[in-house]
C-alpha cells in the first residue's frame, strides 16, 4: 500500500525504482530493499489493482538502463484527490468564461473531507502533494465563501467555514474570516466563543493563535469594528455601535472567564453550544461506484487517503 501511495503522489504516477526505494526505505542499506520492492510490486500488481480485463494496471518501463514503475491515469485508476485537483481548476476556467464556478467549487470541496493520507502525515513522500492539495482546498473554500458573499448569500458562506472549522478547529485563515463575519452580524460573543475553542486546542498542542488571530480577537473582545480587506483585518477606529441599542458595544474582556468556562464545559460534553447550523447537503458524486475516503476506481478499491467527512 505504501508503494502505490508513493506511486500516486509523484508526476504522472511514476518512480524510478531507485527513488521508490529510497522513499519507503530511507535505511535500505540494512535489507535487501530490491527484493523488498519487487515483492511489494508483485502483490500490489497481483491482489490490490487486479482488475477484471486483461490490461495491467502497473507497468515497468526501462529507458537509458533505468527501471520505472507507472501506475495508469485517471480514466482507469480513480482517485479522489485528482478528482478534487481537477474540479477547482475547471472551476476557475469556468469563472474566465463568464459563468459561475459555484457548482463546481462545491462538488470539489464535498471530495475533499477529512486529512489527506492521514495514515502517512509524517512521510517525506507524501508532504509535496498535500501542501498542493491544502492549498488549492483554502483557495477552493474561500473563493466559495467569496462568491456566496457577493449574492448575499452569506449563511452558506458561514455553513461552510463552520463545517471547515468543525473539522479542522486550528485552520486559523477559517476563523478569522468567520470571527469577522460574525462580528459584523452583532455575534460578537460567539465570534469570541469560536477563538476561545481553537485557543484551547492549540495549548493542548502546545501552540498558541498567531499574531494577527489574536489581533482580531482583542478589537472584537473591545467592541472596535472590523473591516476585511482581502487576508487582511483592521480596525476601523472607535467603537462599533451595540447591536442591542442603547450606545456603544460592551467590552466583552469582562466576560472572557465565562466564555472559556462555557467553552470547556461544551468540549467536555457538559453543554450544547448556542449556535446551531445545518449540516451540509450531500452532493451526490458524479463518479458512481467510489466512495468517500481517497479511493481507487477498480474493482478492489480500498480507501488510502481522504478520511470521510
Amino acid at each position: 500500500m505504501t508503494l502505490l501511495k508513493v506511486l500516486l503522489c509523484r508526476a504522472q504516477r511514476r518512480g524510478l525504482r531507485s527513488e521508490l526505494i529510497e522513499a519507503i526505505w530511507p535505511d535500505h542499506e540494512a535489507i535487501n530493499a530490491a527484493h523488498a520492492l519487487d515483492s511489494a510490486t508483485s502483490v500490489l500488481r497481483r491482489h490490490i489493482l487486479r482488475t477484471g480485463d486483461s490490461g495491467v494496471m502497473l507497468l515497468t518501463l526501462r529507458s537509458g538502463g533505468e527501471t520505472a514503475l507507472k501506475l495508469p491515469g485517471q480514466h482507469r485508476l480513480w482517485v479522489d484527490s485528482d478528482a478534487f485537483l481537477s474540479q477547482v481548476s475547471g472551476a476557475m476556467r469556468v469563472e474566465h468564461r463568464g459563468q459561475s464556478p459555484i457548482p463546481l467549487l462545491e462538488d470539489a470541496l464535498a471530495l475533499a473531507r477529512g486529512e489527506f493520507l492521514e495514515d502517512d502525515l509524517c512521510a517525506e513522500w507524501a508532504q509535496g502533494r498535500r501542501h498542493t492539495i491544502n492549498g488549492a482546498r483554502h483557495r477552493a473554500l474561500f473563493k466559495l465563501v467569496d462568491l456566496y458573499l457577493e449574492d448575499g448569500q452569506v449563511s452558506l458562506a458561514e455553513e461552510w467555514l463552520f463545517a471547515a472549522l468543525e473539522e479542522n478547529p486550528t485552520d486559523e485563515d477559517a476563523l478569522c474570516r468567520l470571527m469577522t463575519m460574525l462580528a459584523r452580524q452583532g455575534r460578537r460573543r460567539e465570534a469570541l466563543q469560536l477563538y476561545l475553542y481553537t485557543e484551547d486546542v492549540l495549548r493542548e498542542e502546545q501552540a498558541e493563535p498567531a499574531a494577527y488571530t489574536r489581533d482580531v480577537a482583542r478589537r472584537i473582545r473591545q467592541g472596535l469594528a472590523l473591516s476585511e480587506q482581502g487576508a487582511s483585518y483592521a480596525a476601523t477606529g472607535g467603537r462599533a455601535p451595540n447591536p442591542l441599542g442603547g450606545g456603544e458595544s460592551p467590552d466583552w474582556g469582562s466576560g472572557i472567564g465565562e466564555e472559556r468556562s462555557r467553552m470547556a464545559s461544551l468540549r467536555a460534553g457538559r453543554a450544547v453550544p448556542p449556535y446551531q447550523y445545518r449540516s451540509l447537503r450531500h452532493r451526490p458524486q458524479r463518479r458512481l461506484g467510489v466512495s468517500t475516503g481517497w479511493t481507487l476506481g477498480c474493482s478492489r478499491a480500498k480507501r488510502i487517503g481522504f478520511s470521510p467527512g
